[in-house]
């Protein structure tokens, strides 16, 4: 897998020896950014990427791989825009440049139309868009002062508050349906391996389920924090993201393609929404 953080369910199926029980361990890497996460997924060096749904809809058919998303990760995300200490107001972003992953996809769409709600547009080179990477390198590059503003999401945004970072909004204002992240896979590889990705599917809902149970929050909340070294109130934070069954949120899924389609891009695979998305191995693994 490649992904850029862990869910709960996928920790708490790893801990507890639930993939194992399907037969296999999981290997993860977390990802620099989406291009080489995308890139990877589709040239089978990876076989899951866990990841937002836009790099799905940018990456299909882009070079050769048609890539589905099959399962939704988180219920939700929170979407942060946090600037540097002497950004007082949004207009003191114009002419600044700002911290993304990559231009084209994902948070730096939701960033350019939270940008457009406060005047600030880039077809009018309003402010300039620097893609340094994940959510820490965009951190970073605002620490150094390379950048001035940039979508932080949990952890970094406490990471961001400690450095004297400001919150000046989030996505909700503008985008209120935009989804959490999914498990996508590429075509070529799960034509030959349906079953292992059933069982991987059906490892990680065991997890979600139990890491879902009131009875076993506070231990869910211990094993995440030791996994992924948060304090109580991270892993909290974690935790509270995860999704009630898993089942694909289609309402979000469609708010992103049409944000995408929103600023000119062309989907490689066209606009049909189920072009993008696979629920077969899902149901499979519910119901096995």
């Amino acid at each position: 897998m490649i992904i850029f953080n862990a869910d709960a369910g996928l920790i708490v199926a790893r801990r507890r020896g639930l993939f194992a029980s399907e037969g296999f361990e999981v290997e993860i890497t977390i990802t620099p950014n989406s291009t080489e996460q995308m890139r990877g997924l589709g040239a089978g060096k990876w076989d899951i990427a866990s990841t937002a749904f836009d790099n799905v809809l940018a990456w299909s058919g882009r070079e050769g791989a048609e890539i589905v998303a099959i399962a939704q990760v988180a219920r939700g995300i929170l979407l942060p825009v946090y600037v540097r200490p002497e950004i007082r107001d949004w207009s003191d972003l114009r002419g600044k440049p700002l911290a993304v992953d990559a231009v084209d996809t994902a948070y730096a769409l939701v960033l350019r139309r939270i940008l457009l709600a406060h005047g600030l547009d880039l077809k009018r080179d309003d402010y300039r868009l620097v893609p340094v990477g994940a959510t820490g390198p965009r951190f970073e590059s605002m620490n150094r002062g390379d950048t001035f503003a940039a979508i932080l999401n949990p952890p970094w945004d406490a990471k961001a508050e400690a450095a004297g970072h400001m919150h000046f909004g989030d996505h909700r204002e503008v985008l209120p349906n935009y989804p959490g992240g999914v498990f996508a896979v590429s075509r070529t590889w799960v034509e030959g391996h349906r079953d292992a990705l059933v069982r991987f599917l059906r490892a990680w809902l065991a997890g979600l389920r139990w890491a879902g149970d009131p009875a076993n929050r506070g231990e869910a909340i211990k094993i995440i924090a030791d996994e992924e070294k948060l304090s109580p109130e991270g892993a909290a934070g974690r935790l509270a993201q995860l999704p009630k069954d898993g089942a694909m949120d289609v309402t979000g899924l469609q708010s992103v393609l049409d944000l995408r389609t929103q600023y000119g891009f062309n989907l490689p695979m066209g606009s049909d929404l189920k072009r993008y998305y696979d629920l077969d191995y899902y149901q499979a693994a519910r119901s096995g």
